[in-house]
């Protein structure tokens, strides 16, 4: 299979349509295909009853609702309960997903997409394993948990209950302003998908126990924007207790990072949904009032494109987490700064070129390459140039690519890693330097996710195997190792050790 691109946060678009295509192979009638051959057991949840699949040994349940439908007067609300319901409820399909614009493959959307999945090995309600909630990437603006692409059979397999919810994106995500603020008994606006995440995680506890889960065993994990989720989760006041770990896969961190702001503050976050709502006609004191009364459609075509030439390279995301003072109290630099992180077992890292595809659509002369590097540096800006000189336009793109993954990800892990290593021993850092053979971007942001998923690519089966060993072993433990020919060293300030993930994994440093 021919991989293409990845363009924003969000993962490739062969990456989505190889999804599809793994999934269409899984209704093949042969004998090891993983078909869903039959009914699992009812579940009974907290709010009724659910039938799902038999996919081989695991027990599989689709569209599980989580929250109640975000429409109407709930919009750019947090996330409210669903409403019980009675007899059994067919779980054995995915839900919509969140809109979104710009995705790079078919989707069925719709504003009712709270739902969640799950893959549990668990035959019966008593075996307490370990789960792994997964947060998905897409910049906050598209992809989706209800997507076949993230199949959690690789990781079940494995002996770990998988979860992957749906969480609201771009403007019906993220939107903030004034007049919500006037709404909230927190005076906060914006960051609903982390909210509706956050319900996925309440979900968990009330319910995952009834699927043979543990749910003082929760491991969140998520990659890109969904890592940068995870750090935001393990930051935030509000959801402490909600998980016992946590893996970060690629998450943008700083707020004002050398190519991507991961987060906006307050004020900015609020004016450009002053602004948005303006662009859209609605600027008057019953201007949310009357913005919910839109189709979803409208506010998702009136987002700014990700797709834009340059978008990923001046101030990225305008929909995303804003320090809002309750679910994100400070930027995630001053949090991590200050050792206010929940102190959990973490595991941290990204891949060795993150940046290549990130900034395929970064197209800058070098003068504008010059004058972009000294906004965002100032007075390094000589030094910067210097370790990263350009002197045409395809140069100009292949140091961005470099800068991001120096900067954006590589410093970012370690900061986040060194403050946690500080209060949390239990602190691992990789980085994952395969490169998947006939591919030109190296080991390209989301690639390791393929090799998690089970998505047929021509990975090493020792590599694929190696990397969903060591994220399940982290899930069940709180430790990675055990599997290896060698022990993957807790990290430290002072000694900088990391696993390097590739056909012969070793332990660097520096």
């Amino acid at each position: 299979m021919k991989l293409c691109k990845v363009t924003g946060y969000v993962l490739v678009c062969c990456l989505i349509l190889a999804g599809f295509s793994f999934m269409a192979g899984c209704t093949q009638k042969t004998p090891d295909s993983g078909i869903l051959k039959s009914d699992a057991m009812v579940v009974k949840t907290d709010t009724g009853s659910i039938s799902g699949l038999q996919q081989g040994g695991l027990r599989v349940f689709h569209g599980i609702p989580f929250a109640a439908p975000p429409t109407g007067d709930l919009r750019w609300r947090p996330p409210a309960p669903v409403k019980p319901w009675e007899g059994v409820k067919e779980a054995k399909a995915y839900s919509a997903t969140c809109p979104q614009s710009g995705s790079p493959a078919p989707l069925n959307m719709s504003e009712d997409c709270l739902y969640l999945n799950v893959w549990t090995p668990a035959q019966s309600a008593d075996e307490k394993l370990p789960v792994m909630v997964f947060f998905y990437g897409g910049g906050f603006t598209s992809v989706a948990g209800s997507m076949p692409l993230y199949n959690g059979t690789t990781l079940a397999q494995k002996g770990v209950i998988v979860v992957t919810p749906n969480y609201r994106l771009g403007a019906l995500g993220f939107l903030a302003h004034p007049q919500l603020d006037a709404e909230s008994p927190h005076n906060a606006s914006g960051n609903y998908g982390i909210m509706d995440q956050q319900a996925a995680l309440r979900w968990v506890q009330r319910n995952i126990d009834k699927f043979g889960g543990d749910p003082s065993r929760v491991t969140i994990f998520g990659q890109s924007a969904g890592a940068e989720s995870v750090l935001v989760h393990v930051a935030s006041p509000t959801s402490k207790g909600l998980f016992s770990q946590a893996i970060a896969e690629s998450g943008p961190f700083w707020a004002y990072g050398a190519t991507i702001n991961a987060t906006h503050p307050k004020a900015f976050a609020e004016q450009f949904g002053m602004e948005y709502a303006a662009g859209l006609g609605y600027s008057g004191p019953d201007a949310i009032a009357r913005m919910r009364g839109l189709s979803p459609e409208a506010l998702i075509n009136a987002t700014p494109s990700s797709s834009s030439p340059g978008f990923w390279t001046t101030h990225t995301v305008k929909f995303e987490p804003a320090v809002d003072g309750w679910i994100l109290p400070d930027t995630m630099d001053n949090l991590y700064l200050s050792h206010k992180e929940n102190p959990v077992p973490f595991m941290i890292g990204n891949n060795a070129n993150d940046g290549t595809s990130l900034s395929a659509n970064a197209k800058m002369t070098v003068p504008e390459y010059v004058s972009f590097i000294r906004g965002r540096f100032g007075n390094d800006t000589g030094k910067v140039l210097a370790k990263y000189p350009a002197n045409s336009t395809t140069e100009v793109q292949l140091q961005l690519a470099q800068i991001m993954t120096d900067y954006d990800f590589s410093d970012s892990v370690r900061f986040a890693a060194g403050s946690m290593g500080d209060i949390s021993p239990d602190t691992y850092v990789y980085r994952y330097s395969y490169i998947l053979p006939g591919q030109s971007n190296g080991a390209f942001h989301g690639s390791e996710t393929l090799l998690l998923f089970g998505v047929p690519v021509p990975a090493d089966p020792a590599v694929a195997s190696n990397v969903v060993d060591l994220w399940t072993r982290f899930a069940k433990t709180g430790n990675p190792n055990g599997g290896m020919n060698l022990t993957w060293p807790n990290y430290t300030r002072e000694k900088g050790r990391f696993l390097d993930i590739n056909i012969t994994p070793s332990v660097m440093s520096g």
